[in-house]
């Protein structure tokens, strides 16, 4: 369903034509529909929430970046000469032990390790250019723009450009639809939601329009019609991991 057309929907099921314009474009209906959608991200338990994002950083590299994502569940590093390696898990406080310089100062090779990230210096717009001996500055993205970014530490440092794979938990891209009144043509968004399920999105943003007005009956009859429709989708997603099962021999 294209984006638009949801966002009419929205206003026409909530009688709530104020959250929009004459010509259907946001007035404010975005912002409930984004947080509907994130909302079914975070309670979905299918396939579909899982994605891989595939980055090929510099070479020196200790800190890997990402937008969107809520939990990483597998990195993969590897190159046409060494091949594919999956890193292993550590905790940051164990890679700074294993590791007794600052990571950027570290010998350089084959990534191995990686560990999440905290990316957040206090305060906030900490941007002092002054801790360049500081031991782990390298796990800080300084001044402001942290704010949207979750990211991973990997180590040892790059030696070379290593093709960087993580496979985890991403938030759908936000929604969005601006009109060209002169040449009629919507430019919008799409995800997952709008794409396979719009019926399920249209009533996760009905159901937060409840919960932000404090419209306690709204929210739970829109909870229980949401509850019989995510059953739905955890059954397939049952059946997709059980079906032809086997284990690999050795």
């Amino acid at each position: 369903m294209q984006y638009w057309q949801l966002r009419k929907m929205f206003a026409e099921r909530s009688g709530r034509y104020d959250l929009v314009n004459a010509d259907w474009t946001d007035n404010g209906a975005d912002f409930f529909i984004n947080a509907g959608q994130r909302w079914l991200d975070r309670m979905a338990e299918t396939g579909k929430m899982i994605g891989k994002n595939v980055q090929l950083p510099a070479s020196g590299t200790v800190r890997v970046a990402y937008t969107g994502l809520r939990a990483v569940k597998e990195i993969w590093a590897g190159n046409s000469t060494d091949g594919l390696v999956k890193l292993e898990k550590r905790t940051l406080a164990a890679l700074k032990e294993y590791y007794e310089e600052q990571l950027g100062s570290v010998d350089v090779g084959q990534p191995l390790y990686y560990a999440p990230a905290s990316f957040r210096p206090i305060p906030d717009t900490q941007a002092s250019a002054g801790w360049s001996t500081y031991y782990d500055v390298d796990d800080l993205i300084l001044g402001d723009t942290h704010y949207t970014y979750n990211g991973v530490i990997i180590a040892p440092p790059t030696d070379g450009t290593y093709y960087i794979s993580l496979v985890g938990k991403f938030y759908s891209p936000d929604l969005s639809a601006t009109f060209n009144a002169s040449t009629e043509v919507w430019t919008q968004t799409k995800s997952h939601w709008t794409e396979v399920h719009p019926d399920i999105l249209l009533q996760a943003a009905l159901f937060k329009l409840e919960v932000f007005y404090r419209n306690t009956e709204g929210a739970k009859d829109w909870k229980n019609a949401l509850d019989l429709d995510m059953i739905g989708l955890d059954k397939d997603l049952a059946e997709e991991e059980l079906a032809d099962i086997c284990e690999m021999e050795g």
